[in-house]
């Protein structure tokens, strides 16, 4: 609850910015059964019709069934508590009426989904409920505020954030202490999704793709898919796509390794050629990842590293942000195209945290995958995750 307080202050912080009074962080219903992306923000669930809203200088009320109005009140992070039986219209009302918002912002984005929080039918209810009053003419989208918060991570989250990486990070030890020649995909994935288990840990993405496993030449696109009954065999390489959730934070990283056929005492050329260009590409992106830039800035710095080392145009984004998912949040490392909205365009701030990937296929041998997690500074941005900058190579020498 601390750092939902947090949270709640760096936001009232920042509505004079985005020309807000008021916003109405949820407006939802049964958020027990479907999770809404701001329930961070709220510290609980709630069954009926509940609204939370934050004022301009940080004082903070919800009005909720009077069900929820007890559970809601443990919280601490609710000054106000108003409880309803038949309706919210008149708490409600009587909230505003004390606040005397011009500007009441409402969280949705038609580019952002962890701030496209109100479904259509909540913004219909709550336009009736403020029907006849001074203000239903004064509500305004809050979901670029909603990004800002999301994206700007607090020191504590940048540590929950580090933790999950750093867990991840023993599971990729794990991975090549336990590969040989003869797994499958879809055996590998059951381990490593044991080891997490046993953690007593979650999963950045549907577990049914998490982790991603690649082995050996694929046969169909590059990107999410299901691991097969493909199995090791040496002259593979080994690919695998994790992001582990841990304490509400989650990682996304990828790594690369390759199985030695008899007699080799490195990677073929191919092989080594992608690895390295997979690796400059990240390297370039890194290099311009500072504030002030804009996502696509830095998405063709990486893309034309990879264009210039011979390789076709990336059909995928360099980066998005990681937090309390693993796509987390308002803006894109990635090209202008439509199905991004208006991420490429989003300025990367201070305290920004992007998962940075690159990803090759080479033909006959399988996919070369990268992908880091880094901070943004004052100056420029550093690797949270320590960077794969060699091809691991199995069975590993005996020296």
């Amino acid at each position: 609850m601390d750092l939902t307080r947090a949270k709640l202050r760096q936001a009232a912080a920042l509505m004079e910015k985005h020309g807000m009074d008021c916003w109405i962080v949820q407006f939802a219903r049964e958020t027990g059964l479907r999770s809404d992306p701001l329930g961070y923000l709220v510290g609980t669930a709630v069954t009926w019709p509940s609204a939370f809203l934050l004022n301009h200088d940080g004082r903070t009320a919800a009005v909720v069934g009077t069900g929820d109005s007890v559970q809601v009140g443990a919280t601490g992070l609710w000054d106000v508590v108003r409880g309803y039986v038949a309706t919210p219209r008149d708490e409600l009302v009587g909230v505003l009426e004390s606040w005397s918002p011009k500007r009441i912002g409402v969280t949705w984005s038609t580019s952002d989904d962890t701030a496209d929080s109100i479904t259509f039918g909540m913004y219909r209810m709550l336009e009736s409920l403020l029907a006849g009053t001074p203000y239903a003419d004064r509500l305004v989208a809050a979901g670029e505020l909603a990004g800002e918060v999301r994206r700007r991570k607090l020191p504590d989250e940048i540590e929950g954030i580090h933790s999950a990486i750093a867990f991840t990070e023993q599971i990729f030890e794990r991975i090549g202490a336990h590969l040989r020649p003869g797994i499958s995909e879809k055996e590998l994935q059951r381990q490593i999704q044991d080891w997490v288990h046993e953690a007593g840990f979650g999963f950045s993405w549907e577990e049914l793709i998490d982790p991603i496993v690649d082995f050996g030449p694929r046969t169909g696109a590059l990107g999410h898919t299901l691991p097969g009954d493909q199995k090791l065999e040496p002259g593979h390489i080994i690919h695998v796509d994790l992001g582990i959730e841990r304490d509400g934070f989650a990682s996304d990283l990828q790594r690369t390794w390759y199985w030695l056929k008899d007699g080799e005492v490195g990677a073929p050329e191919p092989v080594r050629k992608a690895f390295d260009a997979t690796r400059a590409a990240i390297d370039a992106g890194m290099a311009v990842l500072k504030p002030g830039r804009a996502g696509h800035e830095v998405d063709a710095e990486s893309r034309r590293t990879i264009i210039d080392a011979g390789y076709p145009e990336p059909g995928f984004a360099f980066g998005h942000h990681v937090g309390r998912v693993a796509h987390d949040g308002a803006g894109t490392l990635g090209p202008r195209w439509e199905r991004y909205g208006d991420g490429p365009d989003v300025v990367i701030e201070p305290s920004n945290v992007f998962a940075v990937e690159m990803g090759l296929e080479v033909p006959g041998y399988g996919v070369v995958g990268l992908e880091e997690e880094a901070v943004v500074e004052e100056h420029g941005a550093h690797f949270l995750s320590t960077p794969q900058r060699e091809l691991w190579l199995l069975p590993r020498k005996l020296r």
